[in-house]
């Protein structure tokens, strides 16, 4: 398995109300760990609303221009095929959001601060709710692919204590 390249098509609807494909094209892979370059996210399509406004393409043209400077979006929703090269290790990290991850291909093994880890296979999917975890592909030869969709959450709260995002580690 290498060379793992999917495409992204979104539809819309016409003026008289028919559906149709506004656009469809190979999802773009940029690295998430330079220099390593062994983490590769695609945004597939993000919304900055929750609910999202469906009437008009303004969530199509703010798709279009966003930059990704984290992982969520607040209030929005973010879905991103994450390709992780065979080794490829995911720092330790948390979000202000609940992901759902599907494997679409390979293994990938979720490592969490309490120590626990476990591996996923295709076609398995993990809910991640706000915890403090990392990611690894344990295979040395094959890359993962997996598609997550992250929505905007609260920050998770223990006792007293916020345990809002941490993105240090992965340099944002």
């Amino acid at each position: 398995m290498s060379n793992l390249s999917p495409t992204q098509t979104i539809t819309t609807t016409t003026l008289s109300g028919a559906s149709t494909i506004h656009s469809s094209s190979p999802i773009t892979f940029v690295p998430l760990n330079p220099p390593y370059n062994t983490l590769l996210a695609g945004n597939v399509f993000t919304t900055h609303t929750f609910p999202t406004v469906l009437s008009d393409e303004d969530d199509i043209k703010r798709h279009e221009a966003y930059v990704p400077q984290g992982i969520g979006v607040k209030k929005g929703v973010v879905a991103v095929m994450n390709k992780f090269l065979p080794g490829a290790e995911c720092p330790a990290h948390r979000t202000e959001t609940i992901d759902f991850g599907v494997v679409v291909e390979g293994e990938l093994e979720v490592l969490l601060d309490g120590g626990e880890k476990k591996r996923f296979g295709r076609g398995d999917v993990v809910v991640q709710r706000g915890t403090y975890h990392g990611w690894r592909n344990p295979s040395m030869e094959n890359e993962t692919l997996v598609f997550f969709v992250a929505v905007a959450a609260e920050a998770v709260v223990v006792g007293e204590e916020v345990l809002g995002e941490d993105l240090k580690n992965l340099g944002m």
